[in-house]
């Protein structure tokens, strides 16, 4: 999972990435990010079109996306750590 596309959210950056790794399982297509296949480029072109193109998905998409990121903060996951090895 990329720290990048996690600082992005944080920042209420719209993302867009390929559906690699772990990143699927951390972001939902068309809710909190765009994600089109690895080595297409069209459809990555496509993906940034619809971000520039379509302001209103695009905000919702990163409001989304800040939520999620959210659940990631110290303050909260630090509980979850203390309570796992604890």
């Amino acid at each position: 999972m990329p720290v990048s596309v996690i600082e992005a959210m944080a920042l209420g950056l719209p993302v867009g990435s390929t559906n690699v790794g772990g990143l699927p399982y951390l972001l939902q297509h068309e809710k909190e990010a765009l994600l089109v296949p690895p080595k297409d480029v069209e459809a990555f072109v496509t993906a940034i079109k619809q971000l520039i193109y379509n302001p209103v998905a695009t905000k919702t998409m990163t409001f989304h996306a800040r939520k999620k990121v959210e659940q990631f903060d110290w303050n909260l996951v630090k509980h979850q750590w203390i309570k796992l090895l604890g």
